[in-house]
């Protein structure tokens, strides 16, 4: 197999994963710092596992090569994914995905705030329709709970974005030990505001299935951009959400609002286009 399609591979697989995240975040039916220190918890020891399994008895010189960087990935990606929990739980399934899924737009950004790459005209382009159609997901709940969950989706995104767009900068550095430092930031976040430690035995199931998940998720698309550009794993973030919209559809009965839908159309589309020309302008 060739170091491309690997990661390729890895790329899909991560994004697809992860799709029923928001959907097991309603099934815990739980507080949500009880759900996301538990989902951390099961998230860190899921890493641990497979950076022991994958690297063996060079673990430790992996999570020491990860340095100051890794672990501020850790930091943001953790805060990230805390955020993530709050916006499923205050607004819908569809309108947090398709909000989360212009992560390889913000990463340009912040690749453009921080590391000063340049990004084409067309880049900018697409970003303007992302933006219009953010504003259609978001129109539709202008005000109370949905509101505040669409905000908490884009800084989630942007937290996360700003953790990938690190990564992006350290990509010669295998970074997964830096998400079991997500998965530890979560806890520990959650450990100051928790109320019960002790859930019923269905919501510890479906916690316990976010956080293998999201070790196995996480590890993939992290290990994926040492295989492949940037833009390649982005072009599987749409897919992503529409499978996380329909799983949210068939599984819970949650039928997106009108305007969820047409916005999220509308960002999808533009997402998966401009991944698609900028995949052909890196081969070209």
């Amino acid at each position: 197999m060739s170091a491309h399609l690997k990661g390729m591979l890895m790329a899909f697989l991560g994004v697809f994963i992860l799709t029923p995240d928001g959907v097991l975040i309603r099934l815990a039916d739980a507080d949500s710092w009880s759900i996301i220190f538990w989902r951390g918890f099961f998230f860190a020891i899921g890493v641990l596992i497979i950076l022991l399994m994958t690297s063996g008895s060079k673990a430790v010189d992996e999570v020491k090569q990860i340095g100051k960087d890794g672990i501020f990935i850790g930091i943001l990606t953790g805060l990230g994914s805390v955020t993530f929990v709050f916006s499923i739980q205050h607004t819908t399934i569809a309108s947090t995905l398709v909000i989360v899924s212009i992560m390889p737009m913000m990463i340009a950004v912040i690749s453009w705030l921080i590391l000063r790459e340049k990004s084409g005209i067309f880049t900018w382009i697409s970003m303007v329709i992302v933006v219009i159609g953010i504003y259609i997901v978001m129109s539709g709940e202008t005000k109370g709970s949905n509101l505040y969950g669409n905000l908490l989706a884009l800084l989630s995104v942007t937290l996360g974005a700003t953790g990938f767009t690190l990564i992006r900068k350290n990509k010669d550095i295998s970074m997964i030990p830096a998400m079991g430092i997500n998965g530890l930031v979560q806890s520990v976040v959650a450990l100051v505001f928790i109320e019960a430690v002790i859930l019923s035995f269905d919501a510890m199931i479906y916690i316990f299935a976010m956080g293998v998940m999201q070790a196995l998720s996480f590890s993939l698309i992290t290990s994926a951009g040492r295989y492949i550009p940037a833009t390649e794993v982005g072009m599987f973030m749409p897919l992503g959400a529409v499978f996380g919209i329909v799983a949210g559809w068939l599984i819970i009965s949650e039928e997106p609002s009108s305007s969820a839908l047409i916005g999220g159309f509308i960002v999808l589309l533009t997402l998966f286009i401009h991944s698609w020309y900028s995949n052909n302008l890196d081969k070209g």
